[in-house]
């Protein structure tokens, strides 16, 4: 089962989770660089993001884009499942980023634990659903719910112990999860900076959130979040030109 985008094409066949739109939407709306506070030590400082962390890689597909999007990166991958790290390491290796992507199967607490890397950039489509019904499908099951694998502030915790000082730290949840998720990150040191609230057309309502944190510093006390929203089809089912025109970068 092969997915093709402008600049890679990618297998999904194996991974727990399939290529979708939250992927893309993930990817199109992470930050570009890296937005450092105007103070004297960082005139000339470089806002390129160097170093990537994708968190819950699956197929491989979002560190794929960011390989994509960022020509000088340097990328890490995790995932627990066997399969998914299988396919994504394929995958990487057929891409024309092979040399700047490397996949490793390790759960996110234990990496943050080991590694003594720090990321300008943190991203991730975490397990979701707190409150749907689970599947037959254990494999899926972890994927999808973060009670199965991967709870909130494991994440949250992990991510602060890995995210550079000036880092940003993007994920998507499915609304109801975005609201707790969001005063969990805030109790555990993560600044809000930008959500971007996602509806499916005009008549429905929001259904996934695009979050971008950052980790607490004074200066961002009395922070407000910058609020966005994207409509994805129109009145006549057909996709806005907002998406067509942010999804053009990856999709064809």
């Amino acid at each position: 089962m092969e997915f093709h985008l402008k600049q890679f094409s990618i297998n999904h066949s194996k991974s727990s989770m399939k290529v979708g739109t939250d992927a893309i939407l993930l990817s199109v709306l992470s930050p570009k660089e890296i937005d450092y506070e105007k103070t004297e030590e960082n005139k000339t400082k470089d806002k390129e993001i160097k170093n990537i962390l994708d968190i819950g890689t699956g197929s491989g597909i979002i560190a794929l884009c960011m390989g994509q999007r960022h020509p000088q990166s340097r990328i890490i991958a995790i995932d627990i499942d066997s399969s998914s790290i299988k396919e994504a390491e394929s995958n990487f290796k057929t891409s024309k980023f092979s040399n700047r992507i490397k996949a490793k199967e390790i759960d996110v607490f234990s990496f943050s634990k080991t590694s003594k890397e720090r990321f300008d950039l943190i991203i991730s489509n975490p397990p979701y659903f707190l409150y749907s019904l689970k599947s037959s499908d254990e494999k899926r099951n972890n994927a999808r719910h973060s009670t199965a694998s991967l709870d909130f502030k494991t994440l949250i915790l992990s991510v602060k112990t890995l995210l550079k000082d000036n880092g940003v730290f993007s994920l998507i949840l499915p609304k109801k999860e975005s609201e707790i998720f969001i005063p969990i990150a805030k109790q555990e040191g993560l600044t809000l900076l930008k959500q971007t609230l996602i509806y499916p057309n005009n008549k429905k309502p929001c259904n996934r959130v695009v979050m971008l944190f950052t980790k607490n510093k004074p200066s961002l006390n009395n922070y407000i979040p910058k609020q966005e929203e994207l409509f994805l089809r129109d009145e006549n089912n057909n996709p806005t030109k907002e998406y067509t025109t942010l999804s053009k970068e990856f999709l064809l």
